[in-house]
């Protein structure tokens, strides 16, 4: 049956705009809203801590952000990632740890939002971090294959763990906190002790897919995995037995969690929904939610009554567990987005065509300047402008410190080699565009559409 008419009933439809920016960031979320709304870009991560009174949100903003859930205010912001800040957990003594796009793990003071270790941890984006149950020791992956435990008070290195022959995506702590688990793009997931003589590492799943998240329950017993192919997946720990397999989204689950019993399971994937399931011995979708893009972060509060979910845009939004409904009976609104047609890509009109190679930028960066940085700056009057000079903006070392100047060359180049060559330890996303027809479709298309765009 077609997702979108099963789910008539508890539809939330509305469209959805990469970023809220300005004034308006604020003015769409009333007293009746329970969504978080700060960040300027979208949202990575989402994390609840234990009480249910505060939550962490990570954002391509470079920015953490620690809320009051009784009144869903943002209370601090730890500035101090040169790059998007991918997820965050909470210590169990007012303390916070963040990992992000830099490779960095870093640890804030929650009363001053002040840095308190800053640890190159991983040499590619780290992009996920848990901490032990008993507060001793966080977990690190990332996209260098490696998986690491530090000491949380200290930040020395406790050990690594080099068994994953593709990038890393999740790691989480088992129920004692003895074990690691770790998984990613290679299919597998793996435990390993936390004690360098604790044992070997042994392979506990496999998908045949990339794992895109994981999620252990409260009581320690099942590991909920999402994976590339659609599907959701239980094992019982710490013996790995396959449980069960959900089976409803129509496209890649990119994340999971799982209340403490493992009796609810939320998943969310790139075909825009927020699926509730019923786990247990008799597993079943128990309500589905529109969520209209990609959901990236799923936290359940501790309750399980409800759940809270983010992804393609800059807001957290909360739903009741039972219902669907939005928390507090209203939702912030998504807002409008121009949709990027395909067909634009073989278009006879050069500036259609740049149109297309341009929504992958968008994620990052503006045509105009609105006063508000989105990832990136800006790139109104980017052509003649000095790299890493636009006003406002936090740049790397990397771009302040280059003598390039924008022009249609330089922005070709930039797309031709990569900007991890061009500009060596830039916060950039790596990308490429190597058919030098589209490259110079897209500089048409900056020429076209940024203020200033004359050579």
């Amino acid at each position: 049956m077609n997702r979108k008419n099963k789910v008539a009933s508890v539809l939330f439809r509305g469209a959805l705009a990469l970023f809220v920016s300005g004034p308006a960031l604020f003015a769409v979320a009333g007293p009746a809203h329970a969504d978080l709304v700060a960040h300027t870009a979208p949202v990575r991560d989402i994390v609840i801590s234990q009480d249910g009174h505060r939550a962490l949100t990570t954002g391509f903003d470079d920015l953490v952000i620690l809320w009051d859930l009784d009144n869903n205010e943002p209370k601090l912001e730890f500035v101090g990632h040169e790059a998007a800040v991918n997820a965050a957990a909470f210590l169990d003594d007012g303390r916070i740890a963040s990992v992000g796009d830099d490779g960095t793990l870093r640890i804030w003071d929650t009363e001053t939002a002040k840095p308190l270790l800053n640890i190159q941890a991983h040499t590619k984006k780290t992009v996920s971090v848990a901490v032990s149950p008993d507060g001793r020791f966080i977990a690190t992956g990332a996209w260098d294959r490696l998986a690491k435990v530090w000491d949380a008070q200290t930040g020395d290195a406790v050990r690594g763990f080099d068994g994953h022959r593709a990038s890393i995506n999740v790691v989480a702590f088992t129920g004692d906190g003895k074990h690691v688990l770790s998984g990613g793009y290679g299919g597998y997931v793996w435990l390993w002790p936390v004690d360098p003589e604790g044992g070997e590492a042994r392979l506990i799943a496999s998908t045949g897919f990339p794992v895109n998240d994981m999620a252990v329950s409260g009581d320690g017993k099942i590991l909920v995995v999402g994976a590339a192919d659609g599907k959701v997946r239980t094992f019982s720990l710490p013996d790995g037995k396959e449980l069960h397999e959900y089976s409803g989204h129509e496209g890649a689950v990119l994340a999971v969690a799982v209340n403490r019993d493992g009796g609810v399971i939320a998943s969310g994937a790139t075909d825009g929904y927020l699926l509730l399931w019923d786990g247990g011995d008799r597993p079943k979708e128990r309500l589905p939610v529109e969520y209209y893009r990609a959901v990236w972060s799923i936290a359940f509060t501790p309750d399980a009554e409800a759940v809270y979910a983010a992804g393609v845009d800059s807001v957290a939004r909360g739903w009741t567990v039972a219902t669907g409904e939005p928390v507090g009976g209203e939702t912030t609104p998504f807002q409008p987005i121009d949709r990027v047609d395909a067909a634009l890509k073989n278009s006879d009109d050069i500036v259609e065509r740049g149109s297309f190679h341009f929504r992958k930028c968008a994620v990052c960066h503006s045509l105009s300047d609105d006063g508000r940085h989105r990832a990136g700056p800006t790139l109104e009057g980017i052509f003649g402008r000095k790299v890493g000079t636009h006003p406002g903006y936090d740049y790397s070392p990397a771009l302040t410190n280059s003598d390039i100047v924008w022009t249609p060359e330089t922005l070709s180049r930039l797309f031709e080699i990569g900007p991890d060559v061009m500009l060596p330890g830039t916060k950039m996303p790596l990308q490429k565009l190597p058919k030098k027809a589209d490259r110079d479709a897209l500089v048409e298309f900056l020429k076209a559409k940024t203020q200033g765009g004359s050579e």
